[in-house]
């Protein structure tokens, strides 16, 4: 089993959301290497007492600020006013965003699946490279993706949906196949903390760069080098999150920068702010 995910947890921009607007739930031991979480979204109004129930949700009208958290979400939202059912999967990014969720008077549920950037090739088989800053419809995903969430219309409960969608995944996990060029690259990148150079990474995995490129490409989306500044990235965010008060020039030679201007430049470019405006936002949302 993979272990990834003990050495490195990426997070969102409001990393500590918890309301009745976004909850986050875990996935089963089996599936924890692969699996960050499990999500739903949407303002709370409550039917008949069920405090957890899908279809509680309806839209509402905000921009929310979105940043390379490294992982690649599946999102599904079930309208049961219209009874249609749309999805797709959100491709691994490497640039900031504000998401403008619409208005709507519909009783709308969304869930969604959270998947690792290493985890998202033992799921699809589609080549990657395509989902890129991307959204992919599920039909592309491959084999029993298309149709997958049709009986979200009548599980409502968000433990009946996890249940379902883990019964599938499990399944999928059974038939993929590792590949330990492209984990053994991983491996180096996380150990690392993404502060690693492309040949050290060949040479780890004993590789060539050609080979190694075109790997990451076709089963994450991204070349190793991409990669690896989004994990040096999301290690810092952490820092900035959990820490009292930030020491920058301390985290430059921790993870590898050239001076402080190269990390706050760096940081701007993936977050869209300076490390004070990151956690003002952070803070604003717990």
């Amino acid at each position: 089993m993979l272990t990834f995910h003990n050495i490195y947890r990426p997070l969102t921009a409001r990393p500590f959301l918890a309301d009745d607007t976004y909850r986050e739930y875990s996935p089963c031991v089996s599936l924890s290497p692969y699996v960050a979480c499990y999500w739903t979204e949407g303002d709370y109004i409550p039917i008949d007492g069920r405090q957890n129930s899908c279809h509680n949700y309806k839209g509402s009208s905000r921009e929310v600020l979105v940043i390379p958290d490294t992982c690649m979400d599946i999102i599904v939202n079930v309208n049961h006013t219209s009874q249609k059912i749309t999805g797709y999967l959100c491709g691994i990014q490497d640039k900031p965003f504000l998401a403008q969720s619409r208005e709507d008077t519909d009783i709308v549920s969304s869930f969604a699946i959270r998947f690792h950037f290493w985890a998202a090739s033992f799921f699809f088989s589609m080549n990657l490279k395509d989902a890129c800053n991307q959204t992919t419809e599920l039909e592309a995903l491959g084999e029993g993706w298309g149709r997958l969430f049709d009986p979200f219309f009548y599980l409502t409960e968000v433990e009946e949906r996890i249940a379902y969608v883990e019964a599938f995944l499990l399944q999928k996990l059974e038939k993929a196949e590792e590949n330990s060029d492209l984990l053994n690259s991983i491996q180096r990148i996380l150990s690392a903390s993404g502060a690693v150079a492309v040949r050290d990474i060949c040479e780890y995995s004993a590789v060539s760069q050609r080979q190694i490129e075109r790997l990451f490409l076709q089963k994450i989306g991204m070349p190793p080098k991409k990669i690896a500044s989004l994990v040096r990235y999301q290690n810092v965010w952490r820092e900035i999150v959990t820490s009292e008060s930030f020491n920058a020039q301390n985290a430059v030679y921790r993870y590898g920068y050239t001076d402080q201007a190269h990390l706050l430049k760096e940081f701007r470019r993936f977050h869209g702010t300076n490390p004070e405006g990151a956690k003002k936002i952070a803070i604003k949302n717990q």
